[in-house]
């Protein structure tokens, strides 16, 4: 069963000025969604003068903290950090992306808790590297990177897509540092097994070999070590009791064959059921990239599960005492 969490906090001061970021980032969705389709109908060379205020608007809300490199003994990170509390929110990227692509969301946290993004090796400006890119060795790299940072835990995770298989493998390889998830479109580990059982052809769950040659080195070596990411994360250990968000989109899933419909659907639940204080939304008018199409439901579930997370702290508080 799957229970859906609703907590009240003391420090409104802190809380208000998150939902007003929230708000504020709903509103820049909300606003660049109507202003996209007012384009579609309108003339192709022209661009209205309320169209390049609200891009402007929206570049100065996504515009991410001046970055700094991290000296790890595992290679050099560029990371971004910002706001004050706990628990700490680390965004990992999917394939391909770097910490920029958290940009619509990112600041929106830190007006309630520090955030964290940061560059995986090889992406934006960190240090490649000459290890596998399995999801341990990242697990492990990101790791490091926070305990040079001196960013200590817990840490509520928040990932997308193939980072969300890092962060559900972080979470069950370090769980007493992780007080909550958050995944977004990130796919079960189950999910290619079950649709070949079920013999869904080949091409509507696994990218084609044609597209490892047109990603860039270091998103080919994730692509090609995923097999190996999943097998490590079905093989970790349990995943920890803490608040999960399980975030899936709806645009792309309403157009697929029925049969891999259902199995989407059945693994998007089974990632919610991973902790008794997991819970899946659907998103409505969300591609793949939610934390780009729908910023505004990213930011509540995170707010969500950071509010669920010190609530549960403090519930641990008062027991020990």
């Amino acid at each position: 069963m799957i229970f859906i969490l609703k907590f009240q906090f003391s420090n409104r001061q802190d809380l208000q000025g998150a939902e007003a970021s929230g708000a504020q980032i709903a509103d820049s969705a909300k606003m660049l969604r109507a202003s996209n389709k007012k384009l579609n109908a309108a003339s192709m060379g022209k661009r209205s003068l309320l169209q390049r205020i609200l891009r402007k608007s929206a570049e100065q809300i996504y515009r991410l903290p001046h970055a700094n490199f991290s000296h790890t003994s595992m290679g050099i990170k560029s990371v971004v950090s910002a706001g004050n509390g706990s628990p700490t929110v680390v965004f990992e990227s999917g394939l391909g992306h770097g910490k920029r692509t958290w940009g619509p969301v990112f600041n929106a946290i830190a007006a309630m808790t520090r955030a964290v993004a940061y560059d995986r090796a090889g992406y934006g400006q960190s240090e490649p590297s000459r290890q596998s890119r399995d999801g341990l060795q990242i697990v492990l790299e990101l790791r490091a990177m926070l305990q040079t940072e001196k960013i200590a835990p817990p840490y509520v995770l928040v990932g997308h897509s193939l980072g969300g298989t890092y962060m559900k493998l972080f979470a069950k390889t370090f769980p007493d540092e992780v007080a909550g998830v958050v995944l977004v479109d990130a796919r079960h580990a189950e999910f290619t097994q079950r649709c070949r059982q079920l013999g869904i052809p080949r091409l509507l769950y696994d990218p084609p070999d044609a597209l490892l040659a047109m990603l860039s080195p270091v998103a080919r070596a994730e692509l090609e070590a995923a097999p190996l990411t999943l097998k490590q994360a079905r093989r970790a250990g349990p995943f920890p009791p803490v608040p999960l968000i399980v975030l899936t989109q709806s645009n792309a899933t309403s157009r697929w064959p029925s049969g891999l419909k259902k199995v989407w659907a059945a693994s998007q639940q089974n990632l919610a059921k991973m902790s008794k204080l997991g819970r899946i939304k659907v998103c409505d008018d969300a591609g793949h990239h939610v934390h780009k199409d729908r910023p505004d439901v990213v930011v509540s579930a995170v707010q969500n599960v950071v509010q669920a997370a010190r609530y549960v702290a403090s519930k641990k508080g008062k027991q020990r005492a």
